[in-house]
């Protein structure tokens, strides 16, 4: 039987995270690195990268509010 993986949980997390995230990917495209099939890698890359933009892009709205860390 499989369990889908359709959300990630933000608990905890702040733009700040989401922001170091994204700069991490963008370190990738200085440096230039990948490993394995070069094609497939870059394809997986621009798909963390649009996504991890969209989410700062999101996290960066008005009224968007994290989830707190539960005590």
């Amino acid at each position: 039987m499989a369990t889908v993986f359709d959300s990630i949980d933000l608990t905890g997390l702040r733009l700040s995270h989401l922001r170091q995230l994204q700069s991490y990917v963008d370190n990738r495209d200085r440096d230039g690195w990948y490993y394995g099939p070069r094609d497939q890698f870059e394809k997986r890359h621009d798909d963390l990268k649009q996504w991890i933009d969209n989410a700062v892009e999101y996290g960066e709205s008005e009224g968007v509010v994290f989830p707190r860390k539960k005590p």
